[in-house]
């Protein structure tokens, strides 16, 4: 972790999953200048209310679709991680999801290089992307490499806001590396699970609490995909990994590859939420489906994570170890 000492890092995104655990992990170091930015400054006063006061920690309250602010020291390191990832935000305010990606994207892109002709500072961009840049279009369960982007979505596609604007956000990324050489690194994310103070609005968090609120969790069918789950602790580690060691402009995928049971659909990760719970609250939660118990799921898509591993990392927790401390950290909240 030395690579960090001395740098300023500017994480957008910042009350987010995956921004607030990687707030927490480098204000465990030591010289290290954490800039956290948010739409919301409410919620970065509620969820970094421990860091306030501390000379390495600032706040940063901002729309990154917007003009950037000035600050008062040069940026070695920018987690872009503003974007949101709701499938009703999606579906129904999608320029709302397209924007921060592109035009936020853009606008870090232009501010490195600016800042390296003013400063003489070259500051190293991560990117945050997605294992939707693969598409689900698939028949059998599959794995991606790096480079295997040949299908995606129809532009017609529910998920298309987002989707297509993480590919372009990368084709963004390599564009700038190559004509104005603006360095950066692209995180390709599979699905991201674990403790969140703000909890996105997606199934996994709406099984979570319905379960440690006491309800069975009701599921519509059994025939839902599986897909490559990654607790955020190892995608934070990831993360820290990438920044440090990877390639200029390339892309890595940050994913279990399905190791340590972490390949597994929503409504399977629902049946362990449901264990845990009654294991800690000696309740008897059920996990009960509308229809009948299929035979079969639709085709899932695993990342092939061996590019991080070449970087020196590797996954460390098991899809039911990282549920049960992602349910501890919740009801250790409520108490």
């Amino acid at each position: 972790m030395k690579y960090f000492e001395g740098k300023t890092v500017l994480i957008t995104g910042a009350t987010g999953l995956v921004g607030s655990c990687l707030v927490d992990k480098l204000m465990q170091m030591d010289n290290v200048h954490v800039i956290a930015l948010s739409r919301s400054e409410s919620k970065l006063k509620d969820i970094f209310n421990r860091y306030l006061g501390n000379c390495r920690f600032s706040i940063c309250v901002q729309d990154v679709s917007l003009f950037l602010p000035q600050f008062n020291k040069p940026i070695d390191i920018i987690f872009h991680a503003a974007s949101p990832i709701a499938g009703g935000v999606i579906k129904n305010n999608p320029v709302d999801v397209i924007t921060p990606n592109i035009i936020g994207t853009k606008n870090f892109l232009d501010f490195l290089r600016t800042q390296e002709i003013r400063n003489g500072v070259k500051g190293r961009l991560v990117l945050f992307s997605s294992a939707t840049v693969y598409s689900n279009i698939t028949t059998d369960d599959k794995m991606v490499s790096e480079e295997d982007t040949a299908i995606a979505d129809t532009l017609d596609a529910t998920n298309a806001p987002y989707s297509e604007s993480k590919r372009i956000v990368e084709v963004l990324a390599k564009a700038y590396y190559k004509q104005y050489d603006v360095d950066s690194v692209i995180a390709r994310f599979s699905y991201i699970y674990g403790y969140s103070y703000f909890q996105p609005n997606t199934a996994f968090y709406e099984f979570l609490n319905k379960a440690i609120s006491g309800n069975d969790i009701v599921l519509n069918n059994s025939d839902i995909a599986r897909r490559d789950n990654i607790y955020v602790k190892d995608a934070v580690s990831a993360l820290l990994c990438l920044c440090e060691k990877g390639k200029s402009a390339e892309s890595y995928n940050i994913s279990s590859n399905g190791e340590l049971n972490n390949f597994m659909a929503v409504d399977e990760m629902a049946s362990i939420i449901a264990k845990v719970v009654n294991k800690i609250k000696g309740s008897s939660i059920n996990v009960n489906y509308l229809l009948p118990i299929s035979d079969s799921r639709k085709p899932g898509v695993l990342l092939n994570n061996n590019k991080m591993k070449m970087l020196g990392w590797e996954i460390k927790t098991s899809v039911e170890k990282g549920i049960e401390e992602t349910i501890c950290q919740v009801v250790d909240k409520n108490i």
